[in-house]
């Protein structure tokens, strides 16, 4: 990876940190990227400018920006529970990825568009 163009997706970006916590283990490792490049459909503010100041030369792009967190950190409006709202809330044993992946399959690619799909069609208001 040293000398190489570091891609990220992820759907939405409410604090930044998960992306900083990966690039920065990447640095400790001694990998040294020539540019990180972050896409995403739904940022928040925070999120977004904690990353350009925790990464160097990076670069975040996202299609539509929310400009406040709620106290849960979750993306205001209310599109940073749409995960919640769509698949309904595990309070008891919440869901990683591995679960998901145990419970959706090879079908986890469309979970997320589909869920990507609803979130247009809420900011969009198509």
């Amino acid at each position: 990876m040293n000398g190489k163009n570091l891609i990220f997706a992820d759907p939405m970006n409410a604090t930044g940190g998960s992306l900083v916590t990966v690039v920065k283990f990447l640095l400790e490792k001694g990998i040294k990227p020539k540019s990180v490049r972050f896409l995403n459909v739904i940022s928040a503010l925070k999120g977004s400018l904690r990353i350009i100041r925790a990464i160097e030369n990076v670069t975040v792009y996202t299609l539509w920006m929310d400009p406040v967190l709620n106290e849960r950190a979750y993306i205001m409006p209310g599109l940073g529970d749409a995960g919640d709202r769509i698949n309904g809330t595990d309070d008891e044993h919440p869901r990683d990825m591995l679960r998901l992946v145990a419970d959706y399959g090879t079908n986890i690619t469309g979970l997320y568009r589909s869920q990507l799909r609803v979130i247009e069609e809420t900011v969009l208001k198509r």
